[in-house]
């Protein structure tokens, strides 16, 4: 996407920002990088489950310039287990080198087989049967078969676990071994699209039995069966994975049966968007994710790099709205929320006009996608004002609105490093009456502000190749992304719920289809969210760093089949 020149509304929105930060409290923290969001993913639209056969592998490279990759990601994990991690992106980048899934699916929408080497699957989507590779091991060398496979699902089912497996919970109602290489597992809904929810590296097959012994230790010592075995993880620092010399079981999809020729994966962590560039550009650091989307062009045009830009399907950029905490529990509020919110401005002053703007929960790519909300709210804050005088919010003698002695006062909570435009929201929102604040927090604590339910405004965005994996970020259970109080309460929520789970479960397309356009439009309607942005993800790396597979969102890479030219 070709970056325009600035307008004369730009100048403007950026004289906003910076008066805006200069004089909120002290939880805006320090002005914001101009870096990308956050998880949402990337490629075209989601396939139906479909596979192809285990081919041959291609000649795979002999040699490699350099045998050590540095990758500088945006925030540190709080865990690499991958039953219980919580989701965050970061964790899965690194715990995708560590695990693998029962299959893959790459950039082209294709599923390959991965543990699991083939399958098939009821007519009614329930009873889902696996063929286990053969001669899979531990990286503590212990056997990984069919029983490592049920001992995952039954684990997975019965205990408590992190947004990836948590997607699949309620739904496994029993799993068995068939005999040493196949395992049969029964849900107790259909689920058409398990394929592409098993792909998803949040989905690796962990190593229950190990979870049972040490807990919550496994998350940072964890032991996969993956192309990288886990070394050491210096808190602050770095996370250092080295080659797993015995693995021979890869998928198709990494055209190799030989272990990989990288000897050592160094993750590097860093909110600040200019330092992880600079170390690229100094040649500290080979792939750095987030890049900063004023630098796109610069860095594009070095000959020492390749840039990619992809649009990121799943849950755009956006807002919660917390129906439950006043004075977002009204709808008139939530609704001169989004009237105020300037997403054009948003995408020209803070991200350059790189990106496009969303108007729902659910990307474009997808076929489910409503076009309808396209029509549905406009950037008017004179609608706003309107809306909010209707509610009984009357301008003080400071401008901020109040009705029976409250000030008409929210909390945005930004996670740092992904939610750059919270500022431009705030300003927005100040600018129609009402005292808008930031809470800045990052990692861990972003988890826990979220999760508390004390703010009305979190940022959020999420990364799925599938609408059914909407249910994670909208069903009142909370087991998504995160466990935060903008679900609608009472008969309303009941029927959100209900919709979700009727939709997840439907077998054919178009009534398929129409139910998740019905809730796109349930979900406005109630101005449950603020759409800001369709979420487009840069990344840059070193030009001889040749031979990673990106995945079917577009945002996690592997690195089992990398290499430098």
């Amino acid at each position: 996407m070709t970056p325009r020149a600035p307008s004369p509304r730009f100048w403007s929105i950026l004289t906003v920002l910076i008066m805006t930060c200069s004089l909120a409290l002290s939880a805006c923290g320090a002005s914001p990088q101009q870096s990308a969001p956050a998880p949402t993913q990337g490629g075209n639209v989601a396939p139906p489950p479909t596979s192809v056969p285990a081919t041959a592998a291609d000649a795979a490279p002999q040699a490699t310039k350099r045998a050590r990759l540095i990758f500088f990601g945006n925030l540190e994990p709080a865990s690499i287990d991958v039953i219980t991690m919580s989701g965050n992106v970061n964790e899965r980048q690194v715990a995708a080198q560590i695990f693998e899934t029962l299959v893959y699916m790459d950039q082209s929408q294709q599923i390959y087989p991965g543990l699991a080497r083939a399958w098939k699957r009821s007519e009614d989507a329930t009873v889902w049967t696996f063929t286990i590779a053969p001669g899979v091991m531990w990286h503590d060398g212990t056997p990984f078969t069919a029983q490592s496979v049920v001992d995952y699902f039954e684990y997975v089912r019965d205990n408590p676990v992190g947004s990836g497996p948590g997607t699949l919970k309620a739904v496994i109602n029993s799993a068995r071994v068939i005999d040493e290489t196949t395992v049969e597992l029964t849900l107790t809904a259909p689920r058409p699209d398990l394929l592409i929810e098993l792909a998803d590296p949040g989905m690796g097959i962990g190593n229950a039995s190990y979870l049972k012994r040490v807990g919550a230790d496994a998350g940072f010592n964890p032991i996969g069966t993956g192309p990288f075995k886990f070394k050491e993880w210096v808190r602050g620092s770095q996370i250092v994975l080295v080659r797993n010399p015995d693995w021979t079981w890869g998928s198709p999809m990494f055209r190799m049966t030989s272990p990989p020729l990288l000897e050592e994966i160094v993750f590097r962590f860093t909110s600040e968007a200019q330092t992880r560039l600079a170390a690229l550009e100094a040649g500290e650091v080979d792939f750095v994710d987030l890049l900063p989307f004023q630098d796109v062009v610069r860095v594009r045009a070095d000959p020492r790099f390749t840039v990619t830009g992809v649009l990121l399907p799943g849950m755009p950029q956006m807002n919660y709205m917390h129906t439950g905490l006043p004075p977002t529990n009204e709808l008139n509020v939530r609704k001169a929320i989004i009237y105020a919110t300037d997403k054009e401005g948003i995408i020209e002053s803070v991200y350059f006009n790189m990106v496009e703007p969303a108007y729902g929960p659910l990307s474009r790519v997808f076929p489910e996608y409503e076009p309808a909300l396209e029509q549905m709210y406009e950037y008017n804050p004179e609608k706003a004002m309107q809306l909010l005088e209707e509610a009984g919010w009357r301008p003080g003698p400071d401008g901020v609105r109040v009705k029976d002695g409250r000030r008409l006062e929210v909390v945005i909570v930004e996670n740092k490093g992904w939610n750059d435009w919270v500022y431009v929201l705030q300003a927005n929102l100040q600018a129609v009456g009402f005292d808008a604040k930031v809470l800045t927090t990052q990692g861990p604590s972003n988890t826990e502000a979220i999760a508390s339910g004390k703010y009305h405004v979190p940022a959020m965005g999420d990364v799925f190749a599938s609408a059914s994996q909407m249910t994670r970020d909208w069903h009142s259970e909370g087991y998504g992304t995160f466990p935060s109080g903008h679900f609608l309460k009472g008969e309303e929520g009941a029927r959100l719920d209900a919709m979700l789970k009727d939709a997840e479960s439907e077998i054919d397309p178009e009534q398929r289809k129409q139910k998740y356009r019905d809730i796109q439009r349930f979900i406005m309607e109630n101005a449950l969210m603020v759409p800001i942005f369709e979420l487009y993800f840069y990344v840059a790396h070193a030009n001889d760093l040749k031979g990673f597979i990106v995945d079917g969102t577009g945002f996690y890479k592997y690195f089992a089949s990398a290499y430098f030219e």
